[in-house]
């Protein structure tokens, strides 16, 4: 089984949200936080991914 594309696709974390560049409020900070642990989890699950499809190629070659 080949791995999908869609499982080596760069995750791209998000830039902070309506920052000026040299500081972050309390809230803009929150919402990034949120949206860099969304890319996290997303990153985590390719990752996931392409485990299992290496698991079961180890598998079929051992059969």
């Amino acid at each position: 089984m080949p791995i999908p594309a869609t499982l080596t696709n760069l995750v791209v974390p998000p830039l902070p949200p309506d920052s000026d560049g040299k500081t972050l409020s309390p809230e803009a900070s929150v919402l990034w936080n949120m949206l860099l642990l969304t890319a996290i989890e997303k990153a985590n699950e390719q990752i996931e991914a392409i485990r299992n499809i290496e698991i079961e190629r180890s598998r079929n070659v051992l059969n």
